[in-house]
């Protein structure tokens, strides 16, 4: 995978992951306990599967990158 290509998919990877982070609390506030404990667990192994089918295939393909999103992660606290 070219470079570009892979840097556009990691930063989709971690946004999909983000977002669906964002979801929880509404989901707590709005959901029964039983729904949200689901809802929860399937977005925690949602997040899990992007980062070992996407983030980590990614990163092992491109050693660079790995420098690059640690670096971008100290100077912004978030992939760019």
């Amino acid at each position: 995978m070219k470079p570009d290509i892979a840097r556009h998919v990691l930063r989709a990877a971690f946004r999909s992951a983000a977002e669906l982070q964002q979801v929880l609390p509404l989901l707590k506030e709005n959901c029964t306990a039983k729904e949200y404990d689901e809802f929860r667990t399937g977005i925690a192994t949602a997040i899990a599967t992007v980062g070992d089918e996407v983030t980590n295939r990614i990163l092992a393909a491109n050693p660079g990158l790995s420098k690059e999103v640690d670096e971008e992660m100290k100077r912004y606290g978030r992939l760019l």
